[in-house]
């Protein structure tokens, strides 16, 4: 519901708030009369804001701007501060009046798409803390930046910023980021922290994406990118259903589980989070989707996508505006000023965090405390655990019933489809499974023992599966080997105190995210028989894991299924599934991922395709036609007549139009990238599991045992009817790559866990 305002005093109230930290539509208030602004106005609207005559009176006024001419004069400490404090007011006003919004009625409607893309409505403390923050040095930035002299470009004004090193020095608002460590672990911490010596911080949950080109937010701090003419970029709807249209093509070679591996790996690396309200949810849009939000009752943090009134889908359904939401930023760890950065808040390594979690508490929910166990619960007729069950279903999933499954697992996404779901609960029974049979070949050990070597060994089995058997079929072997992503040797010793493993933002908000052009349109079961299959609608099943649990044999049906099924092509084609009906609920209709990946992309500032074409080895285009190496002709031409000029394209769209270079699923600019994230998340993780001659290395036979892991054999060890799996789970049935009974251990090979039995006085 939508109560309509009666104050309309509150125009003036986002008026002004988005002129002063976005720069909306190049306000300039240095002409402006300012008398209009009433102290009884304000005083209306916000108690803090009662004195923002006279913040806008000293700050916009062309003789109190400074003027300094060379990099090395220092910006005067009273200027900085005085910014600081009245960022500050403007930030928590903002925030005051995002309460006062749903407070009235703004707010997002329960099983809505929009609702549920938020996944939670709340954010943890630590993250709305970090979150509130970093606003308040954003617009502590952003009053600073038109305080100074008018003669420096958004990014040449960045460039000076950093050079002065200008910091939030008061411990009560932001602390730089300091963690001490134990001077011996054999084992990673939950959160990330001190898997670097050096820089302990680094790859920790909580911590800021990182970069490797600068962002191209239009005021060089926060503001929306926009078009090199100034303009607005195109639409993202438009893109997305000119570029990416639904053509149903099946990949020749991977299967289904291919893709939900990458879905897996991703959750592992990345989850950026929306910003929210203290009462919940953001709402951007008119009713369902209907129009825009008036400025008037607009949060300053949406950034809906409007839909054009000639909508192939969304015409039929009076849809208007898709419901979009900023990520949340964090500080610098040593919060200087500067331009935003969204936080990622799971661990940056390919630490199996889905299954465990990225924070303590979280953790010791998930363990049984019992023979170092994960907590799991049985279903009759089943002979394996499964999940356990979130507090509240109804929350969390989008259910039918309340006996319907809706699970608890170390990642908050877990429950966004059936097959993802699968996944988890394979991997959470591969570690049941582990600690079960050390607790057989060491009986003395405890229950935190049993728990830290079995999570050790099932993330050894997940790194080993990623960079030896899922990489080298996406991204190309030769390519792989040669730049020593994925080392064919026993051990190595790469690790680098220097490599940062942080997450690149590019990495998270555009490159990897190709992989949803991968979706397939349903999920696929099959009964033991093999004699049928059998299509369910990937949109019936967001958010509800029930299919999994529908009978005794589900799980399994659902194992067969997945790896007997196609995965899409990789090309631009999407699904519609994805791009009409994502989380569409009991709806008619959902939101388009891709419109969404390409908003996020903006959302994140990410520097556009040209920028990258150069950053990874290719020639910057001047004009569209230099692209004709990379890209086809007809996306060329659809390219050219949708963007303005070749610079505006998003790293998002021009990467995934580009050709697939060989032996990859991508074109050569997301290889890079993809290619460059890789190697700093196993060059800068002292953890990873091949790395040698150290403390917590595992022995020369524990890590030939870890090297037959394979995603064949973590479906034979844990499920109870799949009896048959090709070698090559990733890969479809075929000629070259047959299906093998699960007890073939010459074609499956199974990790014998007795290396790890450690002798006793008794024996």
């Amino acid at each position: 519901m939508i109560t309509v305002f009666t104050e309309r005093k509150s125009v003036l109230r986002v008026s002004v708030l988005l002129c002063v930290l976005l720069n909306v539509s190049g306000c300039c208030f240095s002409d402006w009369d300012l008398d209009f602004l009433t102290d009884d106005l304000f005083s209306d609207v916000s108690p803090i804001l009662a004195n923002t005559k006279f913040l806008l009176d000293d700050l916009f006024k062309t003789s109190n701007k400074y003027c300094i001419d060379h990099e090395e004069d220092p910006i005067p400490s009273d200027v900085v501060a005085d910014c600081i404090r009245r960022g500050r007011e403007l930030a928590r006003a903002a925030a005051r009046r995002g309460n006062e919004l749903v407070g009235n009625g703004i707010s997002l409607e329960d099983a809505s798409p929009a609702m549920l893309h938020f996944f939670s409505a709340s954010l943890p403390s630590e993250v709305r803390k970090a979150s509130d923050t970093s606003h308040e040095i954003l617009s502590a930035t952003k009053l600073l930046q038109m305080k100074m002299s008018t003669g420096r470009t958004p990014n040449t004004f960045i460039s000076f910023l950093k050079h002065q090193g200008v910091r939030l020095k008061d411990a009560a608002y932001c602390q730089s980021v300091k963690v001490c460590c134990s001077s011996s672990n054999k084992y990673r911490t939950i959160d990330g922290t001190c898997n670097n010596e050096e820089h302990p911080e680094w790859g920790r949950r909580g911590a800021p994406f990182t970069r490797i080109a600068t962002p191209r937010y239009a005021d060089g701090i926060y503001a929306m990118p926009v078009a090199t003419s100034g303009r607005q970029l195109p639409n993202p709807r438009v893109l997305s259903t000119r570029l990416f249209s639904d053509q149903p093509i099946g990949s020749r070679v991977l299967s289904n589980m291919n893709m939900q591996w990458g879905q897996f790996i991703t959750h592992d690396l990345v989850f950026q989070v929306m910003e929210v309200t203290d009462k919940g949810g953001i709402q951007c849009c008119l009713g369902e989707g209907a129009d825009v939000l008036p400025s008037e009752w607009l949060n300053d943090k949406c950034i809906p996508i409007s839909v054009p009134e000639d909508d192939q889908f969304y015409r039929y359904h009076g849809v208007k505006c898709l419901n979009f939401v900023r990520s949340v930023t964090t500080p610098r760890d040593d919060c200087s000023l500067g331009h935003a950065e969204q936080m990622n808040t799971v661990t940056s390594y390919l630490d199996g965090s889905p299954i465990y979690g990225s924070d303590k508490k979280l953790a010791s929910k998930l363990r049984s405390r019992s023979g170092g166990r994960l907590r799991q619960e049985t279903r009759k007729d089943c002979l394996r655990g499964f999940l356990p069950s979130v507090s509240d279903k109804f929350a969390v999933c989008d259910l039918r019933n309340s006996s319907d499954p809706c699970y608890l697992a170390g990642d908050t996404r877990i429950n966004q489809t059936p097959t993802l779901a699968m996944l988890h609960t394979l991997l959470l029974r591969e570690h049941n499974r582990v600690a079960d049979v050390l607790s057989e070949l060491n009986p003395l050990w405890s229950d935190e023992r049993l728990y830290q070597e079995a999570r050790r060994i099932v993330i050894a089995e997940i790194q080993h599966i990623t960079y030896q058997e899922w990489l080298p079929v996406n991204f190309g072997e030769y390519y792989l080997r040669y730049y020593r992503i994925s080392p064919s040797s026993l051990y190595t010793r790469d690790y680098s105190a220097d490599v940062n493993p942080g997450v690149i933002n590019s990495f998270g908000a555009a490159a990897f995210r190709f992989l949803h052009t991968l979706i397939s349109d349903n999920i696929m079961t099959c009964p033991s028989s093999y004699n049928a299959a059998y299509l369910h609608r990937l949109s019936d099943h967001y958010f509800n894991p029930s299919l999994l649990e529908s009978t005794p044999d589900s799980f399994d049906d659902i194992v067969r299924g997945i790896i007997a099924q196609n995965e899409g092509e990789s090309d631009p084609y999407c699904s519609g599934e994805i791009t009409n009906l994502l989380f569409k609920s009991r709806n008619r209709w959902g939101m388009d991922l891709i419109a969404m990946d390409i908003q996020r992309g903006r959302d994140h500032g990410i520097a556009s395709y040209n920028e990258y074409r150069e950053i990874c080895g290719l020639q910057r285009a001047r004009c569209f036609q230099d692209l004709a190496n990379e890209i086809p002709q007809d996306r060329i031409n659809a390219l050219q007549y949708l963007y303005e000029c070749v610079d505006d394209i998003d790293l998002f769209v021009g990467g995934a139009l580009e050709r697939d270079v060989q032996g990859s699923i991508l074109g050569h600019t997301f290889q890079c990238i993809v290619a460059e994230q890789f190697y700093r998340t196993r060059i800068g993780d002292r953890y990873f599991y091949d790395n040698g001659e150290m403390p917590h290395s595992f022995t020369n036979d524990q890590l030939k045992e870890i090297k037959k892991a394979s995603m064949a054999r973590l479906i034979c060890d844990n499920t109870d009817g799949v009896h048959f799996v090709q070698r090559k789970a990733f890969e479809v049935e075929s000629a070259y790559n047959p299906k093998y009974r699960c007890d073939d251990y010459n074609a499956i090979p199974y990790v014998d866990l007795t290396a790890w039995k450690k002798p006793t006085i008794f024996d």
